[in-house]
């Protein structure tokens, strides 16, 4: 997803952008707490300039901030297990975002806008060398957003400052130093969505209903310090050194609705506070280059990562607090704010630690056929400490676990090659079992095979590509009731491990410039999970908000003649029906297949200054973006909304 799709359709962060890409379905865990999901499973870790950033636990995006587009470059995504370089994690896709660098010239970018629910930004891009020789240069990204919502109460101030400084040592090392501050305030935070029906029908409510008291708010400071030394040898292989620290801090007060017990309108407000501290450290350390052996060239890659992942938090509720309301009078909703909260009655400490040595060739058997091999070897230890009613201390580690990697690839012709790949998973879990202690690591194995082309002197990509995974003992939640019969000590629920899992889909994906002015990429793909062993075998398994069919088409097109200054172009979003069935609670919720459609055009009213205007769901389409239970965890998506901005670029 380059810069200028990102700008074309007013991608603001990192849901905006993954929700226009093809594969990707996102799922609201939260109003801030998103999770994003490929092939049917949860995406563990995002990159940043490639060190991972772990968000496998469950209030990860509860600390860790939703990433600003305003300071990357662009964002690349592989779908697929990829756990050679990533280490521990699911068959999913690796999603990383490519920062922004310094020029070689200066360069000014000043962007505003306003839109829809009093949404105003405000974001300034400067780049320029720093000395005569432009051996040294610098980067600055400052952003400001506040807005309103759609929803009451809703409202939400973002601050983002980025610098990057870039030097050359010499002429073949480059070294880079940067930092991020972001600043997130989400004031009348909606935590939990709404509740259904006790049968999982919808209630007909408005799209600006929000059960959220006034007083709730999820309030977050991120800081980052990074950088890399990258070195270019004679010969074409290059070192790279890359270090990368997070520390997150968030400070959570929000509420989730609860059904009052044989009734089918009346719920209860249960308020939470929770403060959040995540450190988060990754050194990743790669050799790389090209290789000649029998009359061949090949390539091959050797490196390591180190990651550790600090995750603290606390927090209680207020038990002398009492609020009911009837759902069918949501005019009346008003509830006061807790006065007795206990934010030290539950504590929590989840420390991972990662390390792994890595290596991948790509040997030329002939001139036309790639073979791939690699191989992983990871250190792995989980230390969990969790006190609710009595301090539970649980550890877990794996030593010089092996996770191989092969692939065969064959050029057909001059615009085709075909492709197979097999790796093995394994995944440790902190989610925690009825006993409070962690499950099991999942394992598994994942195998593909595609096509990919290329047309128009390389400008147009296109891939087909079948994929089948199979999983053992994933972690799935249990519903409130299981978790309350089998696990009442602990108040965030509890998983138990699941048996075999197999998921089977198809990728198809054109994506590049049709002609110099006219831009297209498209996706569609069918995932489908199915239950491969035990007592559910044959029954579907898979995220309730997981659609099998998922298509997305965006495109863009630079009108001809004296009309040549002005841009159009639009996407479409198509998903089929999500359904989440408990029959032992005798629910079902069910989100039809749906269709959205967003439009924009750009007009250059200079070569210094564009206004570029957006509309997203253009046809007011009115759908639940998420489902989840008949409590809580149904999210509403946007209604109609516009966007207006002027940039100035020099």
């Amino acid at each position: 997803v380059t810069r200028q799709q990102m700008d074309d359709q007013g991608m603001k962060n990192l849901d905006d952008v993954l929700q226009e890409a093809p594969g990707i379905n996102i799922v609201k865990n939260g109003g801030e707490r998103s999770l994003y999901m490929a092939r049917g499973q949860l995406v563990d870790t995002l990159q940043i300039d490639g060190i991972p950033t772990n968000i496998s636990n469950a209030y990860s995006m509860d600390a860790i901030s939703k990433p600003t587009t305003d300071i990357y470059d662009r964002v690349e995504i592989v779908r697929g297990a990829t756990g050679l370089l990533e280490g521990a994690g699911s068959p999913s896709a690796a999603i990383n975002l490519v920062r922004k660098r310094p020029t070689a010239e200066p360069q000014a970018l000043i962007e505003t806008s306003a839109g829809s629910w009093d949404d105003y930004k405000t974001m300034i891009d400067l780049s320029s060398p720093l000395n005569e020789q432009g051996t040294l240069r610098g980067r600055t990204v400052i952003t400001y957003n506040n807005a309103n919502s759609y929803m009451d109460t809703a409202q939400k101030e973002n601050q983002v400052f980025y610098t990057l400084l870039e030097a050359d040592i010499s002429k073949d090392t480059l070294a880079t130093l940067g930092f991020t501050y972001q600043k997130d305030r989400n004031s009348g935070y909606d935590w939990s969505g709404l509740p259904t029906m006790a049968d999982g029908k919808f209630y007909p409510l408005s799209r600006s209903t929000s059960l959220t008291g006034k007083w709730n708010h999820l309030d977050k400071r991120n800081t980052t310090v990074f950088g890399d030394i990258q070195h270019y040898f004679d010969n074409g292989w290059k070192l790279v050194v890359a270090a990368n620290q997070t520390w997150a801090k968030s400070d959570f007060l929000g509420n989730y609705t609860q059904r009052v017990a044989r009734t089918e309108n009346m719920f209860t407000l249960n308020p939470r506070h929770f403060r959040y501290d995540d450190t988060q450290t990754s050194v990743d350390t790669y050799l790389s280059g090209p290789f000649s052996f029998m009359g061949k060239q090949h390539d091959f890659v050797l490196g390591s990562n180190v990651r550790v992942d600090d995750f603290d938090y606390h927090g209680g509720r207020d038990a002398s607090y009492k609020y009911v309301f009837d759902i069918n009078d949501p005019d009346s909703f008003n509830p006061p704010a807790p006065t007795a909260l206990n934010v030290n009655q539950w504590k929590y400490n989840i420390t991972q630690k990662q390390a792994g040595i890595y290596a991948a060739g790509r040997f030329s058997l002939t001139d036309s056929t790639k073979l791939i091999l690699g191989s992983r070897v990871s250190w792995f230890k989980n230390e969990s400490l969790t006190f609710v009613s009595k301090p539970i201390k649980n550890d877990y580690a794996k030593n010089a676990e092996i996770t191989p990697y092969a692939g065969l690839v064959q050029e057909l012709n001059d615009n085709f090659s075909a492709y197979a790949s097999y790796t093995e998973i394994f995944k440790p879990q902190s989610n925690l079992g009825t006993n409070g202690s962690p499950l099991a690591p999942m394992t598994g194995s994942n195998y593909e095979l595609g096509l990919k082309g290329e047309f128009l002197d390389k400008r147009l990509n296109s891939s087909i590509a079948l994929f089948q995974t199979d999983q053992t003992g994933r972690a799935e939640a249990l519903s409130d009731d299981q978790a309350g019969a089998l696990c009442p000590d602990l108040p965030n629920g509890c998983y138990r491990a699941s048996e075999k899992i197999r998921n089977r889909g198809i990728d198809l994906e054109l994506n590049g410039a049709l002609t110099a002015d006219w831009n297209l990429s498209a996706g569609y793909t069918y995932t489908q999970s199915k239950y491969a062993a035990g007592s559910q075998k044959g029954k579907d398994s898979g995220v309730a908000a997981a659609p099998r069919h998922l298509l997305k088409i965006a495109t863009d097109y630079r009108l001809p003649g004296v009309l040549n200054k002005a841009r159009v172009g639009g996407s479409v979003f198509v998903q089929s029906k999500m359904t989440n069935t408990e029959v032992g609670e005798d629910y079902k919720i069910q989100q039809q297949g749906y269709a959205l459609t967003n439009l924009h055009a750009i007009y250059e009213i200079n070569k210094n200054l564009e206004v570029q205007y957006n509309l997203d769901n253009v046809f007011d389409k009115k759908y639940y973006q998420t489902i989840g239970n008949p409590n809580y965890w149904n999210f509403q998506g946007e209604p109609r909304n516009f966007n207006l901005a002027l940039r100035a670029k020099f």
